[in-house]
């Protein structure tokens, strides 16, 4: 009996410690923040909050790197407050503290000594980590069972982590992924056309407008910087969409049709009342595009290039409109550091009239000598586009560039050597010495790709080795 007893108070001491201890711990407030899914996020909104503090009190918190009691004290005596208000449901608890003070520790003991790890306002240098990263991507293997993008993927988690932690910000992982791989596939060897394909691709239509701005841009300046380029091809979109912003359809087919005539040994009074009110940005900008689609396909009647080009500038406008101009932004950023080398991964129209004229004799002669030969031969059989020659210029350099970076070597040898060599045989009529050709087209690449990691040793190698890439 006395037993029963013993048993009974027992069981109603445990019940009452119980409840107690929920009266002093109300689950709202005191949950463990170390035990939240939230704390295990490193892009959640606490993660970030806790690392943006934690490197703003490492300044000021403590001399000693090392955890102790006085810097466990000072820490939680500064950011407590703050966290209790934003985040009411958790509780600072001090191995979480601990936790995220040694995670932010880590991330910057890594880039200490790094003079360009940090931007001028203290935050990750996002370039120089992608550049840096990258000069390890020759030897990374491929396997059956492993895309190569995948590789591309885990360096941008890396990189988002220590930007999370470091900045306090969330990154935009996919965004990064893809900037990674539109440089990263150009210096994988044995990369076939089937591998080169990946999720992280971008193919819209405004793509494709970027591209062909890229092409023209960089076949009349071929030493162009990156960041000269990106700035001529946003201002090219601009002038695209504004032509079918600002003249109605009609306006612009009378535009066009004035342009063509123009090209005729006689042009009526009335056509030249309409070219001399054509503003001379855009004359030039209409004019550009029948002359490409006249290069292409030379035996097209006048009214069948005026609706191809109108079309053109109507599928354009609508390419753009609906895009933000941060989104632009950045996607003429991630073509424009790829320079030249995007060539490899494009499809031009091989049923071209001018490309089927190089086709038969890029491989014969100099880049040079290719160029005037085949502009020559071109406008002697088609002489109604002499007025045109700058642009049947331009054309003849972009689909040089296009067969040298697709028809010209096999899969093994990368995009970036393929780059090099270009600018080798671009080179070759100023006659310099091996090591003049080396410095040259180091300085090229830290201007046209400023992304890409220049290895003096593999270019050498390259250059020297020429036979092993072709007869160029």
């Amino acid at each position: 009996m006395a037993r029963r007893h013993q048993k009974k108070f027992l069981g109603e001491e445990i019940e009452g410690r119980v409840i107690q201890k929920k009266q002093l711990n109300p689950p709202g407030l005191l949950d463990a923040i170390d035990e939240s899914p939230e704390f295990h996020d490193p892009y959640s909104e606490l993660n970030l909050f806790l690392s943006q503090k934690i490197k703003r009190e490492m300044r000021h918190c403590s001399n000693s790197k090392k955890w102790s009691p006085q810097l466990q004290d000072e820490l939680l005596h500064k950011i407590a407050p703050e966290f209790q208000q934003r985040f009411p449901r958790y509780r600072l608890g001090i191995a979480a503290l601990k936790k995220t003070w040694e995670k932010v520790q880590y991330f910057s003991t890594q880039i200490q000594g790094q003079k360009e790890a940090l931007t001028q306002d203290g935050k990750l240098n996002i370039p120089f980590f992608i550049k840096e990263n990258l000069k390890s991507t020759p030897k990374l293997q491929n396997t059956c069972n492993l895309h190569p993008c995948h590789y591309a993927h885990q360096l941008a988690i890396k990189m988002s982590e220590c930007v999370a932690v470091v900045d306090g910000i969330r990154p935009k992982l996919d965004q990064l992924t893809r900037t990674i791989w539109s440089l990263q596939r150009h210096l994988f060897t044995q990369l076939s056309t089937e591998h080169s394909k990946s999720p992280y691709d971008e193919n819209e239509k405004v793509d494709k407008l970027i591209v062909k701005s890229v092409l023209e841009i960089t076949a009349r300046h071929p030493e162009i910087s990156q960041a000269e380029l990106a700035f001529h091809v946003q201002k090219r979109l601009v002038q695209l969409q504004s032509i079918t912003l600002t003249y109605p359809p009609s306006q612009i087919r009378k535009m066009l049709t004035a342009l063509i005539a123009e090209q005729s040994p006689c042009t009526s009074q009335r056509m030249e009342k309409v070219l001399e009110k054509i503003p001379y940005p855009t004359a030039k900008c209409l004019k550009s595009e029948l002359a490409n689609t006249l290069i292409d396909a030379p035996h097209l009647s006048g009214e069948a290039v005026i609706e191809e080009v109108f079309i053109f500038f109507q599928k354009a406008t609508a390419a753009l409109k609906d895009l933000e101009e941060e989104e632009i932004e950045r996607k003429i950023q991630n073509w424009t550091i790829q320079g030249d080398m995007l060539q490899r991964w494009i499809r031009l129209n091989h049923d071209s009239a001018l490309f089927k004229e190089i086709e038969k004799k890029w491989q014969k002669k100099s880049l040079q000598e290719v160029v005037a030969d085949v502009q020559k031969s071109f406008l002697e059989t088609h002489p109604h586009l002499v007025s045109f020659v700058k642009e049947v210029e331009t054309r003849t350099w972009i689909y040089l560039k296009y067969l040298w970076y697709t028809q010209g070597f096999g899969e093994e040898t990368a995009t970036f050597d393929r780059f090099i060599l270009w600018h080798k045989q671009m080179l070759q009529p100023l006659n310099l010495t091996p090591n003049q050709l080396i410095e040259k087209i180091e300085s090229l690449c830290k201007k046209m790709l400023p992304l890409m990691p220049f290895n003096r040793a593999r270019a050498q190698t390259i250059l020297v080795t020429e036979k092993e890439y072709g007869t160029h």
